[in-house]
This record gives structure tokens, sequence and C-alpha cells, in this order.
């Protein structure tokens, strides 16, 4: 298990599309990118991300083992959004997540 999870929903149009462009320019810094239905799954040393597009955006999930590692993942992702979408509001905030990925019982924004 993952000590480190955080998640974060980033309103964007043509979340899928954006998806497949973060795994591409991130593909370089991961161990593997696979796909599981509608999310892609990318994996670091230590670390895993979880992209899930929506229908008003795109869902994200890091979790890591190690802080340094987790935080650069978040950093990775919000650095390479910037360059694949014009990402809707000031910043991406993410929030500390339980053991349920993208869990539906709280709203997104």
């Amino acid at each position: 298990m993952y000590k480190h999870i955080a998640e974060a929903f980033v309103p964007v149009a043509h979340a899928r599309c954006v998806a497949e462009q973060l795994c591409t320019k991130c593909c370089g810094y991961c161990l593997s990118v696979a796909i599981a239905g509608a999310d892609k799954l990318l994996t670091f040393e230590d670390a895993r991300a979880v992209l899930r597009p929506a229908d008003t955006g795109l869902q994200m999930r890091v979790e890591g083992q190690n802080l340094v590692v987790f935080c650069g993942v978040r950093t990775l992702l919000q650095g390479q959004l910037a360059t694949v979408a014009t990402v809707q509001g000031t910043a991406v905030e993410w929030h500390p997540a339980g053991r349920v990925p993208f869990k539906t019982d709280r709203p997104v924004p």
C-alpha cells in the first residue's frame, strides 16, 4: 500500500485526448504506461498515477511510498498538463484521498 495519496480534478475540454497526451509526455519519466478501461495507469519508481477522463474534465490520482517521488509525480503531471491543455481556473488543487480511487460520495468540482 502507498503512504501518500492525493487526487485532483481538472476541468478541461476533451479529457480523453488530454489524458493520452499526458501519457505521451510523461512516458519518458515512468517505468510503464497501461490502460484499464478509460483509465491510464503510469507506474513510476515507488509511485503510480491514474488518469481518468470524465465528462467535464480529468481526474488525476497519485499514490507514492516516498514523499519526494510522490511530490515529483504530481509536479510532473501539473507541468505537462500546462503544455497540453488550457486549465480553467487558477491552479490544480490536490486533495488527500482514501484507499478507494475517485470515491463518488464527495462532490466533484
